[in-house]
């Protein structure tokens, strides 16, 4: 949270009259191709805005990034890897074909097999805040394996037979993996099948040991309150039942979901999800990662990369998408104009410096240009106003004062 409070605040003090525009911008180019395929991009994970690692299941390489998607070196494993986790910018671990798990301390330039879990391999939790130095992190893969790693591989010994897609550990020895229908907690002791909201799961998030998401097939959408003792159904947007394969939360309210056929979802408030950059592309997204609200990346099939990122002076149409907040600082009724472009669709929130949203509500476009808001109740300090509309994001810095 405190890395996090730092990037907002260093957005909020950057803001000028002129806004930052951001959106959403294809580097699936700058992915290098080595053999006749296209790489099939399985997992991304950054440390900062700029550094990260993606990996594929196509070769068995990793491709890596220190500014922030425009370039990359390709390290080596021995097998393919479909996940990652980097628990900063040297030390990491990776793992996929064969069950293989690869340890690298520098970075990347050498990847160590550790060991192996015996079958394929699918995902990599560690909990936020790990040490590097004394790290316990957990594996899961195909029929209901569950692994514990350190400087070696434990098998947990879960009873599922199930394979499991996706694995989140918001602390230690507090495990969630999924897949098939189901959702096993691990408590450092034993495993517990928990009730689920019901469907085929693909992914598993939790923001912190409270609150969790997952994801699967058909388009469900599953969210917990309670550390998974009890599960409910968010409403799904998307009309066409896509299946959802990839979920990640910064915190309880800010959230991605990625699936089939280009689908994005998004939600500001832990609870309403929308469709944004549809039509951006038609591949099978498989993971998505953001490092702050305003930068994150999706991958997935034919070296897809997309990422989350200011785009302001890049794009004549950005530069002519205007909307005014006035007065400004405000103390009850702040009003809000926009001109060129169509309002319909559009997303509004207010967040604090911490990113926790304040205010949010979906505009209808009812031919108007003009809205107030009351922001009577919210106490003074700053704010960021967001409108989010077609692939792209307006921000303005309100200040209260009562």
């Amino acid at each position: 949270m405190k890395n996090l409070l730092a990037i907002i605040l260093l957005t909020a003090t950057s803001l000028s009259a002129n806004s930052q525009q951001y959106g959403w911008k294809d580097l699936s180019a700058n992915i290098p191709q080595t053999g006749q395929y296209q790489p099939n991009l399985t997992d991304v994970f950054f440390i900062t805005e700029d550094e990260g690692w993606i990996t594929t299941d196509t070769y068995n390489e990793i491709y890596h990034t220190s500014d922030g998607g425009e370039t990359f070196d390709i390290q080596t494993t021995q097998y393919e890897c479909y996940t990652i986790h980097m628990l900063d910018a040297n030390i990491g671990y990776a793992g996929g074909k064969n069950g293989r798990v690869y340890y690298t301390s520098d970075g990347g330039e050498n990847w160590n097999a550790i060991g192996t879990i015996g079958v394929s391999l699918t995902d990599i939790s560690f909990p936020p805040n790990t040490n590097p130095e004394d790290p316990i992190g957990y594996a899961c893969g195909d029929a209901g394996n569950v692994w514990e790693i350190t400087n070696t591989l434990t098998n947990l010994n879960s009873p599922s037979y199930s394979t499991f897609r996706g694995i989140s550990a918001p602390s230690i020895n507090n495990v969630y993996s999924c897949g098939g229908g189901r959702i096993y907690y691990y408590d450092g002791s034993g495993f517990t099948s928990m009730s689920t909201p019901g469907g085929t799961f693909n992914d598993i998030h939790f923001a912190n040991e409270n609150d969790g998401f997952v994801v699967g097939t058909g388009g469900v959408l599953g969210k917990t309150i309670d550390g998974g003792s009890s599960w409910i159904t968010l409403a799904n947007p998307d009309l066409l039942n896509r299946s959802l394969i990839g979920v990640f939360f910064l915190d309880a309210y800010a959230g991605w979901v990625v699936g089939d056929y280009g689908l994005i979802l998004h939600t500001i408030d832990g609870e309403t999800l929308l469709i944004e950059a549809d039509g951006l592309t038609d591949q099978h997204l498989a993971r998505v990662h953001f490092t702050s609200p305003i930068n994150g990346y999706i991958v997935g099939n034919k070296r897809t990369l997309l990422k989350y990122t200011e785009i302001s002076g890049i794009e004549e149409k950005m530069r002519n998408q205007v909307f005014e907040i006035y007065p400004n600082p405000c103390k009850d009724q702040l009003s809000l104009r926009y001109s060129s472009f169509d309002i319909r669709h559009s997303v509004l929130k207010i967040t604090d410096l911490t990113g926790k949203v304040v205010h949010a509500a979906e505009l209808s476009g009812n031919g108007e240009n003009k809205f107030t808001i009351d922001v009577s109740h919210l106490p003074p300090g700053m704010y960021l106003v967001q409108l989010q509309f077609e692939h792209q994001t307006a921000t303005r810095k309100l200040i209260i004062q009562h």
